[in-house]
């Protein structure tokens, strides 16, 4: 049986330097997700935790 969702359970991992980097050059959601090939969904998950944590 076929599953009828795909999950993308397989996101590459994302260096924080590199996303901070981008942060600070001014990019938004939309342009860090486009520059790092992932869903802006990961990219504000990604960022929360970062603030959370630091």
């Amino acid at each position: 049986m076929k599953n009828k969702y795909k999950y993308r359970k397989n996101e590459k991992p994302v260096d924080l330097h590199d996303l901070y980097e981008l942060i600070e050059l001014g990019f938004n959601k939309e342009e860090i997700s486009k520059e790092l090939g992932i869903s802006k969904k990961y990219v504000q998950k990604t960022i929360e935790n970062f603030y959370k944590d630091y």
